[in-house]
């Protein structure tokens, strides 16, 4: 009898042992999937464009260019961006531009690849202030895009 109950608890340890060890380890979700507002850019020759300092001195302007706009929302699959920018010929903004990529990062050497058609752009991404500043190095022509995290400050103060 002690015997049966010894390989019973045996058998439904093991069980239990082996139900534990097969769970699926959930991947670590990417640094880079979030909300993200433009800091700065730099073109093809490296000069800087500070958006907040652009759009400040537009909007001095023309008040209506308040309106300008520079996100980036990714997820697990896609990235997409949303550009709002001035209309020269009147007093506001263009309809918004909105590009869809979906994504991936090579686990070797840590770029991203963007996919939108045929179009494939190569990024090495880095991360800074607490995860919280993410850049773009664009492996193709140099330009590099600085993003912050949008924080939900709702959030902040309830905590």
């Amino acid at each position: 009898m002690i015997l049966q109950n010894l390989r019973k608890l045996i058998f439904t340890f093991s069980f239990v042992f082996l139900f534990l060890s097969c769970e699926k380890e959930e991947p670590i979700p990417d640094k880079s999937i979030g909300e993200w507002q433009i800091y700065s850019l730099t073109d093809e020759s490296g000069d800087l464009i500070v958006w907040n300092e652009l759009k400040e001195t537009l909007v001095d302007l023309i008040s209506e260019y308040s309106c300008m706009d520079f996100t980036a929302t990714i997820t697990e699959q896609i990235v997409s961006t949303k550009y709002v920018f001035v209309d020269v010929n009147s007093r506001g903004c263009l309809s918004p531009s909105i590009s869809v990529y979906t994504w991936s990062k090579d686990p070797e050497t840590g770029i991203y690849q963007y996919i939108q058609g045929t179009n494939i752009i190569n990024y090495a991404i880095s991360f800074s202030n607490g995860d919280n500043r993410m850049t773009w190095k664009d492996q193709t022509n140099g330009a590099s895009t600085v993003w912050d995290r949008v924080v939900d400050t709702n959030l902040e103060t309830t905590e």
